[in-house]
């Protein structure tokens, strides 16, 4: 019995893990990057609508 095409099929298993790990942390990231603009693009409103009252 030959254990190439088992090595191979590991290999490949594992670098399709490596590969959806990585589209994982970056899809995590840029979900945290968007809302962290949205949360500041929030409060810079607030902001400018507390300078519109006090004026």
């Amino acid at each position: 019995m030959n254990l190439i095409p088992f090595v191979s099929i590991i290999f490949m298993v594992f670098y399709l893990a490596i590969i959806i790990g990585v589209f994982y942390l970056i899809y995590t990231w840029v979900n945290k990057f968007i809302s962290l603009k949205k949360e500041q693009n929030d409060l810079l409103r607030e902001i400018v609508k507390k300078m519109d009252k006090s004026q």
